[in-house]
């Protein structure tokens, strides 16, 4: 890789590195709404049945939250 090639990859990666920090400042700013995916909200709706179901415990979700706290 030549001088010039080696440089243009350089600011190549710099654009990068700076559409990330954008995109970043735009979203805690509020300028910019994270996109959510509705397929990794059904995969985590899912795992959540599947760990209620197994879940035993004689105390009530309150008792658990209220010891939690502790």
């Amino acid at each position: 890789m030549n001088e010039e090639e080696t440089r243009i990859q350089n600011l190549e990666n710099e654009v990068k590195l700076l559409k990330v920090e954008i995109a970043y400042l735009k979203r805690i700013l509020g300028l910019e709404k994270e996109k959510k995916d509705p397929e990794a909200w059904k995969k985590l709706r899912s795992v959540g049945r599947k760990i209620s179901n197994s879940w035993k415990s004689d105390k009530q979700s309150w008792q658990l939250i209220s010891e939690t706290r502790r």
